[in-house]
């Protein structure tokens, strides 16, 4: 099918397609995620890893530019209506997104695809599935196509500005105009002005595209089917760098000449849009690097993910410890929640809420922009009762500083205790009675929630976008389901589960019929028992490399803390006290856990610095009051 369907653009093209890349078979397993506790810098498949080793290994690119980006940045499992489970693996570099579609297919260029970023952005649909048609309205992205990022690339065109002159969905056609030289310049506004002193001799329009209707000048042809060095079945041959039809898409615009502020400098760029990638040419830059692949993967993640940050340029995001303590009010009845400072070699919690009421966290949103960063919390802030689940935004813990006596600002997700919902916000269909809604947990891509709701009597998971529309119901076994958590891949869901008098670990796996970000649909499937003893087994969390759980289960008696794989089997007790040991929490490396434990007669929080010696802890919560259910950032 992938052949035919290269002869076939061949000849609409009327110009030959270059030889494929080699062809291997095999899928390694995920090795990298969001956030699995350092850069990511592994390849999420065997086909992702030898389509980038092809072009851009420093064993053959020698003095040529970039292909896709010196390493991948990010991973994940992202909604594809034909994915397996409606998910299909993605893997975002500089200059592109890699993806697997369907990883039984692996006939041509290793099951490999990128997607059609460039004409999204443009169109400000983001395709869902295979037709294209089945897309969701993101609106069309200002990021800049070129040079620096928008807060220092004020005056750059962003993708918006070609929308009147591209062709995404509609019919616009450039004539052709083979042998003229370009010097149509295009603004941030998408206004076109003539710049007739960079109708350089290397902008002659060589190439005309017929399906599309677009011209091609010299220097970006030249580029596209250039032949170097490359990577195939393990030995260094020349030929055809890139198969630029499946690598770079159609041309969806005609070449035009912009302004953008490139490092600290605003230079003139030429640049060409395609519906998978953009080429610049710079003719001051070095001799192999004139022409190049523009920052397509960077800029799609701005677009899709704003609430992420900037993984390719910005530390790894590393918040402190959180947990719940007493400790700020002289009653000691409330639990209120507090950031550790024992990692800056301080003393003393710092209070990240001032309510008075009950108030316990249970996941963070990571972001590689710490003013990005949220928190969902269980509150009982509303009518003193009912538990409800509330984000709060927690700009000032990266930094540990008090807030200056304020509460951080909530942002109400449940109302389930007679609260009504404001304008603009659907919470499915209320009871008609308090019920409790707690244990929320982000997705790890930040942009669902998977929690606990009593609406349907018995406490069962549900899922909904992080705006709290429309939540599903995804168990309905009428037990008792608990503490809900992601894989690091969004693939899977793990949680606790009484059904037959004892807690028991579960995981099983997210099937989606729909998800975009105002509307989830999914189910549970490939639901496996982990656990299968006679004592409560809880608390499970997921390490951030996906590989394995630690929880805490009582089953000698008193609760100790375990490990086991995240398939299940390999348990491991990690604790051995006379008190109980709850609550686990994976640092982001994935080398620590914090816990809670009542071994001194009260319950505090305490450190396994280095997994491989469990029995060393240390005290990190040694003040007044009692201090419980910990969290790192997962």
């Amino acid at each position: 099918m992938a052949s035919q369907w290269r002869q076939k653009t061949a000849a609409l093209l009327g110009v030959g397609v270059l030889a494929a890349s080699a062809l291997f078979s095999g899928v390694a397993p995920a090795q990298a995620a969001p956030f699995n506790g350092t850069r990511t810098t592994s390849f999420a498949d065997i086909g992702f890893d030898r389509t980038w080793t092809r072009t851009d290994a420093e064993t053959v690119r020698g003095g040529r530019s970039l292909y896709w980006g010196p390493n991948p940045w990010f991973d994940y499992a992202e909604f594809y209506r034909q994915g397996v489970n409606g998910l299909r693996t993605v893997q975002y570099f500089d200059k592109a997104r890699m993806e697997i579609n369907d990883p039984n297919d692996r006939s041509y260029q290793e099951g490999v695809s990128n997607g059609l970023l460039v004409k999204e952005m443009v169109s400000g649909r983001a395709q869902l599935g295979n037709d294209p048609y089945d897309a969701y309205e993101y609106g069309t992205s200002d990021v800049p196509v070129a040079g620096n990022e928008r807060k220092d690339n004020p005056n750059g065109a962003g993708y918006r500005a070609f929308a009147n002159v591209a062709t995404t969905d509609n019919d616009y056609r450039d004539p052709q105009r083979l042998g003229q030289r370009i010097s149509t310049n295009i603004d941030r506004a998408g206004n076109l002005s003539q710049r007739t002193e960079l109708a350089l001799p290397e902008t002659e329009i060589v190439q005309y595209n017929s399906v599309t209707g677009h011209n091609i000048p010299r220097v970006f042809w030249d580029y596209m089917n250039l032949q170097g060095r490359v990577l195939v079945n393990g030995r260094i041959v020349t030929g055809p760098v890139v198969d630029w039809l499946p690598t770079m898409g159609l041309p969806i615009t005609d070449a035009y000449w912009t302004k953008a502020k490139v490092g600290p400098v605003e230079k003139d760029v030429l640049v060409q849009l395609f519906e998978r990638r953009v080429l610049t040419y710079v003719p001051d830059n070095p001799a192999g690097f004139k022409v190049e692949m523009g920052n397509v993967g960077q800029h799609y993640f701005q677009w899709r993910y704003p609430h992420l940050g900037t993984p390719w340029n910005s530390p790894d995001p590393t918040p402190p410890l959180i947990y719940a303590s007493n400790v700020f009010n002289q009653e000691k009845k409330y639990w209120e929640l507090v950031v550790s400072r024992f990692s800056a070699g301080q003393t003393g919690p710092v209070p990240l809420t001032t309510d008075r009421a009950e108030s316990v966290a249970f996941s963070y949103r990571r972001s590689y922009d710490p003013t990005q960063t949220r928190i969902l919390i269980d509150s009982r802030r509303g009518d003193g009762e009912t538990r409800q689940i509330y984000e709060i935004d927690p700009q000032y813990i990266t930094t540990g500083q008090a807030p200056g006596g304020l509460n951080s600002p909530a942002r109400r997700f449940s109302f389930t205790d007679g609260t009504p919902p404001p304008s603009g916000i659907w919470p499915g269909e209320l009871p008609d009675r308090k019920v409790n809604e707690y244990n929320a947990s982000y997705s790890p891509d930040g942009t669902k929630v998977v929690f606990i709701s009593e609406r349907s009597g018995k406490p069962e998971l549900w899922i909904a976008p992080t705006n709290g529309n429309n939540p599903r119901q995804l168990t309905s076994n009428g037990c008792v389901n608990e503490v809900p958590t992601w894989s690091p891949d969004g693939r899977t869901i793990f949680w606790e589960n009484n059904c037959t008098g004892s807690f028991q670990i579960y995981r099983a796996d997210m099937s989606y019929q729909f998800s975009n970000p105002v509307y989830v649909e999914a189910k549970l499937v490939n639901q496996k028992q982990l656990t299968n003893n006679p004592g409560d087994n809880r608390y499970a969390r997921v390490s951030p490399d996906g590989q394995t759980i630690a929880f805490a289960s009582n089953r000698d008696g008193n609760y100790e803390l375990y490990t086991m794989a995240s398939s299940g089997g390999g348990e491991t007790r990690l604790t051995n006290s006379g008190g109980d040991d709850d609550a686990p929490t994976w640092s982001a490396d994935g080398r620590q856990l914090a816990f809670a434990s009542n071994r001194s007669g009260t319950w505090q929080i305490y450190l396994m610095p280095d997994l491989r010696n469990p029995a060393n802890t240390t005290l990190i919560s040694d003040h007044q009051g009692e201090s419980r259910w910990p969290l790192w950032a997962q």
